[in-house]
C-alpha cells in the first residue's frame, strides 16, 4: 500500500517577525534574571559590608579582655574604618596588629569590663554604616 503524503497549504501558524520578537524579549527576560543573581541584590558593587567573627580571652589583670578577630570576609578592611561600640560604655583600647595593612584574622584589641553585667561589642563598618559583627559576654 502506498502512503500518500498531503502538503497542507494555508497552515496558520506563528509568523517569523513575531516568533522573532518573542526570542528577543526572552532572552532579554534571562539575561536581566541572571545579572540580579550574579549580582547578588546588592546595592551597589563594592560598597558591601564585610562580615567579623569574634572571640573574648580573659587577660592575667582582672576585668580585662582581649577581643580577637577569628575570621574576616575581606582582605581590605582598614583598622581606621571600623568603629568599636561597647555597650554599656567601658574603655576599648585600640588594635594591636601583627604589622599588616589590612585587619585579619589573629588581630586584636582590649576591654576593660570589670563589673558583672552583659556587655555587648558592635564593630561598625564607616563606609556603609553597617554593623560587620557583634560579640556578648559577662564581665567581672
Amino acid at each position: 500500500m502506498k502512503k500518500t503524503w498531503k502538503l497542507r497549504k494555508n497552515a496558520e501558524a506563528v509568523s517569523p517577525v513575531i516568533a522573532t520578537i518573542l526570542m528577543v524579549a526572552i532572552t532579554v527576560v534571562l539575561a536581566a534574571v541572571l545579572y540580579v543573581m550574579v549580582m547578588g541584590f546588592s546595592s551597589g558593587g563594592g560598597s558591601n559590608t564585610p562580615s567579623i567573627a569574634l572571640t573574648k580571652t580573659a587577660e592575667p589583670t582582672a576585668g580585662n579582655y582581649r577581643i580577637s578577630i577569628v575570621s574576616i570576609t575581606s582582605t581590605t578592611v582598614k583598622q581606621t574604618d571600623i568603629t568599636i561600640i561597647v555597650t554599656p560604655t567601658i574603655t576599648a583600647s585600640g588594635w594591636t596588629k601583627s604589622g599588616a595593612t589590612y585587619l585579619g584574622a589573629g588581630d586584636y584589641f582590649f576591654v576593660n569590663g570589670t563589673t558583672a553585667v552583659s556587655y555587648t561589642i558592635l564593630l561598625r563598618y564607616i563606609p556603609t554604616s553597617n554593623s560587620m559583627g557583634t560579640l556578648t559576654f559577662t564581665g567581672g
